[in-house]
């Protein structure tokens, strides 16, 4: 397979480390085949944060798939549990009033049509950034990593270009797919091109970020995530009585859906770059 880029993605040579930090979905596993095939550069390891509630097939499909293709180019892939870096769960570890994810809340009311807000979301940060960059300093040395500096490779394309930013310091970020001029459905076309399965949607199962077809579509598709998701909508409000998986303030196992699932892609801006859309 011959994939030739419009630009070239051409990682810094000042000797920082280049860690391909992935989400789990088809940018970021585009991005191990465009390594594979040799159209950029290896950095030098691959790693993936372990949120503890990712959607059921997502591990099985990178130990079957993406795995192997790491080991046979000889580049270290590496999954981070968050448990083993942090004790940010639900709530945080320093305040166990302070809620993460950004679930729907009934705290200030509901709108006219009888919907709730949303509040702010940090889980992206606190279980993924933050335990890889623990991980990081542990094995690296946090002195060694200060002076060196990383760059996280994260898997945005060129039709994203409104949520690439680059930080200066010692966490830098770097888009391969955005760099090279490579657009969401041309990275679908290469992981196609290149014949491994359609990856699944990388995002945890009792996430807020979904609309109502995706919501079938786990239910459907994936029976033991939606009955983990309702199982955890009833255990949170058991200390958070007004949050809710759901914009209608209504728990998933009430709900009578309505909408049918989209032919399309479902769970696109989840977390397949690696940072949840939130």
């Amino acid at each position: 397979m011959k994939v030739e880029l419009r630009r070239k993605f051409v990682p810094n040579s000042n000797g920082r480390l280049q860690v391909l930090s992935s989400g789990g979905g088809t940018q970021s596993i585009c991005m191990v085949v465009l390594i594979y095939i040799g159209a950029i550069p290896k950095p030098d390891l691959i790693i993936m944060a372990d949120t503890e509630r990712e959607a059921s097939n997502v591990f099985d499909y990178h130990k079957r798939h993406i795995k192997p293709l790491c080991d046979e180019m000889g580049v270290e892939f590496v999954i981070v549990p968050k448990s083993d870096w942090t004790n940010n769960d639900i709530c945080t570890e320093s305040d166990d009033e302070t809620v993460l994810p950004a679930f729907f809340t009934e705290f200030n009311g509901r709108s006219a049509k009888g919907e709730l807000g949303k509040q702010p979301g940090f889980c992206s940060s606190k279980w993924k950034v933050e335990p890889i960059q623990r991980y990081l300093n542990n094995r690296f040395g946090e002195k060694e990593l200060t002076k060196r500096g990383v760059d996280f490779w994260i898997g945005m394309s060129f039709d994203e270009r409104n949520r690439v930013k680059y930080p200066s310091g010692k966490w830098q970020k770097r888009y391969p797919l955005f760099e090279a001029e490579i657009l969401r459905e041309q990275a679908i076309q290469i992981v196609q091109y290149f014949g491994l399965p359609e990856p699944p949607r990388s995002a945890c199962w009792m996430c807020p970020n979904r609309h109502d077809e995706e919501w079938i579509w786990m239910k459907e598709n994936v029976p033991q995530d939606f009955a983990a998701a309702r199982q955890f909508e009833q255990e949170l409000q058991q200390d958070f009585p007004w949050l809710y998986l759901h914009k209608s303030g209504v728990q998933l196992g009430e709900i009578i859906f309505t909408t049918k699932p989209k032919q399309q892609d479902i769970f696109d801006q989840f977390c397949d770059t690696g940072m949840c859309f939130v």
